[in-house]
């Protein structure tokens, strides 16, 4: 195993935060605050973000993007970070698995959050914010992931979390289940609003 995929292996395995966080949720409902839900990345609209007054975007990857693991993002993912960009948002990518596939987004300018405690790890987030953002105000940020878990620690940050709903591939069934079952805390404590629809 090289040394990446040995880091990506500890960073995406349990951690105290991830088992403190996932705990907590069937009893914290704030902590399940979604600002908005979206069945696809491309789908989230740039222009309320913009009237919302968010500057910053943090991104997860898998799951968010394309399926786990992917090496592999489609045009429409790399075409709507490339808007988000155009229209003055600072993007970086935060994931826990390995961060050497990004090539394609880093050439739009989008950064790679690395050498940060893995999420859901409130330090993470806020270097992620100041280092690879170069913003301070962590409620003009937004983190786009589709897990409670460790993409919704951004809440317990201060930031906006915006839930995508899974892309289906290959993952861990402790991963997937777990993840699951933090979305439907969110669901039964009704933390998670209508589906927006991306405007034409």
């Amino acid at each position: 195993m090289s040394q990446n995929n040995s880091i990506s292996s500890e960073r995406e395995g349990l951690t105290s935060a991830k088992i403190s966080r996932f705990l907590s949720l069937p009893f914290q409902s704030s902590r399940l605050s979604t600002y908005l839900a979206v069945k696809r990345f491309v789908e989230i609209p740039i222009d309320v973000l913009l009237k919302d007054g968010v500057e910053g975007i943090l991104l997860d990857a898998d799951g968010t993007l394309g399926p786990h693991h992917t090496r592999s993002f489609g045009i429409s993912a790399l075409d709507h970070v490339q808007a988000m960009l155009q229209q003055g948002l600072k993007v970086a990518i935060y994931t826990n698995a390995a961060e050497d596939r990004f090539q394609s987004f880093e050439e739009l300018g989008v950064k790679i959050v690395n050498n940060v405690p893995p999420k859901p790890d409130c330090a993470g987030f806020e270097v992620a914010m100041k280092e690879f953002l170069g913003l301070s105000d962590p409620s003009k940020i937004c983190m786009i992931g589709d897990n409670y878990i460790t993409d919704g620690g951004a809440i317990d940050a201060g930031m906006r979390f915006i839930y995508v709903q899974p892309v289906a591939g290959s993952e861990p069934l402790i991963h997937a289940t777990t993840r699951y079952l933090a979305y439907l805390c969110a669901r039964i404590h009704r933390k998670i609003p209508p589906i927006t629809n991306k405007r034409p």
